[in-house]
């Protein structure tokens, strides 16, 4: 034991070696690379879909606030048609009529010459 001697490499099984280590370290810096760029992708990728879906919701916030004007809007045109009809029929009593005229201004406190008003209070 004491005599034997280490085998001394040749230049071929240095080079060999060399080469082995280089490709290791060259695999290990691909593989590091490659963590790096695909947790790089799933960041990409996970922010893009909460900014879409963001957008998407606030889409349809606006589409549900835009559908609840249409609502009142509706509605208030309803109003506003019902009091037009009311004024053309009004109109046309004021026209066609002297005993709604009349009416309409005792409605304002107005009287025909010679008349007496008396108020009552509760």
């Amino acid at each position: 034991m004491l005599g034997k001697r280490k085998k001394r490499k040749t230049g071929v099984q240095m080079v060999r070696d060399l080469t082995e280590k280089i490709v290791i370290k060259k695999n290990v810096y691909k593989n590091s690379l490659l963590k790096v760029i695909c947790t790089a992708w799933i960041i990409i990728c996970s922010v893009s879909i909460c900014v879409g879906f963001y957008g998407f919701a606030s889409r349809m916030n606006d589409i549900s606030k835009r559908e609840r004007n249409i609502e009142k809007l509706k509605t208030e045109l309803a109003n506003l048609e019902s009091q037009f009809k009311e004024k053309q029929e009004l109109k046309i009593k004021l026209t066609s009529d002297s005993l709604a005229i009349e009416a309409l201004a005792r409605s304002y406190g107005m009287s025909k010459k010679g008349e007496k008003i008396f108020y009552f209070q509760d």
